[in-house]
């Protein structure tokens, strides 16, 4: 591994990051501090930023129809928190770009899973090279075509494979 790796970061974990009330927030979170303060450049897939908007805003609909209905001025409140869900992620990660040959991949992945989302998170780790990905997708972490953590797991290599110098 490079002395500061390159990790792709699942839409889930991008999630978990910004909606403190998923079971996988906390281990999200903590990876996500270690690996920016041992320098670690963060990746997405592109492709995950809409369906990343659109389940931050299902989430929080959700949870406000849990105590009523949904206004239209819970509804800008909860557009506004996606967009600045959305903003962080991008100034937290870099995207990692997709053109056709992604999704040839991707089509070409279907024997090792039918979840096309997937297969284009693992054709875009193959594209960039990156050290490991990072989710809590059962079936990526068996079916990955390079390595794949849970955020627990990946806090643990950061934690032995820590560059000298780090704040840790």
């Amino acid at each position: 591994m490079r002395e500061y790796p390159i990790i792709l970061i699942d839409t889930n974990v991008w999630l978990d990051n910004c909606l403190c009330d998923r079971p996988g927030s906390k281990a999200s979170r903590e990876f996500l501090d270690l690996a920016r303060a041992n320098g670690a450049q963060l990746t997405y897939a592109v492709h995950c930023l809409a369906d990343f908007f659109f389940l931050v805003q299902n989430h929080l609909k959700r949870e406000v129809r849990k105590n009523g209905p949904l206004t239209n001025a819970n509804a800008l409140a909860i557009n506004k928190i996606a967009w600045s869900c959305v903003d962080n992620l991008r100034e937290t990660a870099t995207a990692i770009a997709a053109d056709e040959s992604d999704a040839w991949r991707a089509c070409k992945y279907r024997s090792l899973s039918n979840d096309l989302e997937d297969n284009f998170v693992l054709a875009a780790a193959e594209r960039a090279n990156v050290d490991f990905i990072v989710t809590n997708d059962e079936q990526l972490l068996r079916k990955a075509t390079v390595n794949a953590y849970t955020p627990e797991d990946a806090t643990l290599v950061l934690q032995v494979t820590k560059p000298e110098g780090s704040h840790l």
